[in-house]
């Protein structure tokens, strides 16, 4: 048995996995935001801690005696200080969250962005850790020389289980510090910035086994002291394994909070111009030497809950929430929408990696409804889809399969609306717990039970329904697509006007 746990922007999933990559159990505790008020966006480490042992000692149950390997997956990018006493120094600052933009200016100009690309492998943003970080340096210095290891909320998680202080690769890129050729902290990087590279945890690949739970932690759990922990790594690609998207031409695309498509590149490495023209990052993937592709929009499942948020408003329970979801998709027409939405209301991320980016809402009429903006909402989240899929196969990369997973893909309308207007066939996976699924088939191999992902995902990644695209609404949307990809910049001055930041350029 393998216990996976993925920490999200909103919620702990841990969740009991078989070899045959059934899930037997799972739990789910909800997190917290905090920061909001003052436009920012922080997790509670303590809060993290003390909600990944509740689910895991719910997800492990009856079943806590077979628990052999514990592997821990999480959002990218979000910096956790950490003293010597191993002791949290403040709430972690996740990568969506706006401190950074100045210090990557000025890591610009320390770096050509050119060098920074090459050495990375990322599309330069302020979303990186590496730019929080030389925030505190700059503005809450105490907290900065205090700190001990600046850890990701994976490789957190797993120091606080087994002591071991470990990042794996894959979040380790998302630092905007690592070395994505040699696997190890940049020195060129580091040094220009004056940051140590003592102060990350020691980079390891993902699914390495770092240690056994601490006695006092297994005992909490009700697990033995011999479990095996291992670092997972970036979310987006634990879900990938989950899905399948293990060999060239399988693309993962995940509908959560946000929505990423992630592609297994192989030996095949972007170069930095590509990454730069594209905004596609390049990281390493699970095996050795091998690359996969990462891209993202905010603004998926985020977008869903601001609608019901703001137009049926008051406290809601989850399944309430679900039930209002449920009948707005049901209320939906195939047709296009009479609406054309731009989805970035929380930024833009691959199409532009502008934070400053705003939302908008056009062709209202006194005559339009909610379920009309609702329908149009699905469209704008799977508009700039498109774009992200075409910016993929621009940087030749290769797509012969989309498989879709996350709460985002229990919704028919949604769905096949996203097949009609990608023009591709989209199939679903069977089950919502890909990252869980992901962790297992890691496992599964590192322990040998199975020779290869691939042969693993074969037997472990179970699929649904294919959902074929209507060729005469693809024809409707390829039109409107076009004028879909001019929105952004054309609203971008209009946008920066009314944020009070200028008209941009």
């Amino acid at each position: 048995m393998f216990l996976g746990v993925d920490v999200g922007t909103t919620g702990i999933k841990a969740c009991l996995v078989d070899l045959e990559g059934n899930v037997l159990a799972k739990a789910y505790r909800k997190l917290r935001m905090y920061g909001l008020e003052a436009n920012r966006r922080e997790l509670d480490p303590h809060q993290i801690i003390d909600l990944a042992k509740e689910a895991m000692r719910e997800a492990a149950g009856p079943g806590a005696g077979e628990v052999q390997v514990i592997t821990v997956s999480s959002l990218g990018e979000a910096i956790v200080p950490v003293d010597r006493a191993g002791r949290p120094l403040m709430n972690s600052i996740i990568g969506t969250d706006p401190r950074g933009a100045q210090e990557l200016a000025w890591v610009q100009e320390q770096l050509p962005p050119e060098e920074l690309t090459q050495i990375t492998g990322l599309n330069l943003s302020s979303i990186y850790s590496l730019n929080k970080i030389l925030h505190l340096k700059r503005h809450v210095p105490q907290v900065y020389k205090e700190t001990w290891k600046f850890f990701c909320v994976a490789d957190f998680v797993v120091y606080m289980l087994t002591g071991e202080a470990c990042m794996d690769y894959s979040l380790a890129s998302r630092t905007m510090a690592f070395d994505v050729h040699g696997y190890t902290w940049s020195e060129r990087i580091l040094g220009a910035v004056d940051v140590a590279p003592e102060v990350f945890p020691t980079p390891v690949l993902p699914g390495t086994v770092v240690g056994t739970l601490r006695r006092e932690i297994a005992e909490e759990l009700g697990l033995s002291p011999q479990v095996q922990v291992a670092v997972g790594g970036h979310d987006h690609i634990f879900n990938a394994i989950g899905s399948g998207a293990v060999t060239q031409g399988v693309c993962s695309n995940v509908v959560g909070t946000t929505e990423g498509l992630t592609a297994y590149l192989g030996r095949q490495r972007l170069d930095s111009k590509t990454i730069a023209e594209s905004n596609i990052s390049c990281q390493p993937f699970v095996l050795p030497g091998t690359f996969n592709t990462v891209a993202w929009h905010n603004t998926a499942g985020a977008l869903l809950n601001w609608f019901v948020d703001t137009f049926f408003p008051g406290p809601k329970t989850a399944q309430e929430q679900l039930e209002i979801l449920n009948r707005l998709n049901a209320a939906c027409r195939r047709e296009p929408s009479r609406l054309m939405v731009l989805p970035h209301f929380a930024g833009s991320t691959t199409q532009a990696m502008d934070e400053r980016a705003k939302g908008a809402v056009i062709g209202l009429t006194v005559y339009t409804t909610k379920e009309e903006i609702y329908k149009a909402l699905l469209e704008g989240a799977s508009y700039e889809v498109m774009v992200i899929l075409q910016a993929l196969v621009n940087a030749g990369v290769r797509i012969d399969r989309l498989v879709v997973s996350g709460g985002g893909s229990n919704s028919p309308i949604w769905l096949q609306t996203k097949a009609d207007i990608l023009g591709r066939p989209i199939t679903k996976v069977a089950g919502a717990e890909t990252g869980a699924v992901g962790s297992a088939i890691l496992a599964a191999v590192s322990r040998g039970y199975y020779h290869s992902l691939q042969e693993a995902a074969d037997v472990m990644v179970k699929y649904g329904e294919t959902i074929e695209p209507d060729e005469n609404y693809h024809a409707l949307h390829r039109e409107r697509f076009e004028e879909y990809r001019s929105l952004y910049g054309r609203l971008k001055p209009l946008n920066y006007l009314l944020a009070g930041g200028g008209k941009g350029n």
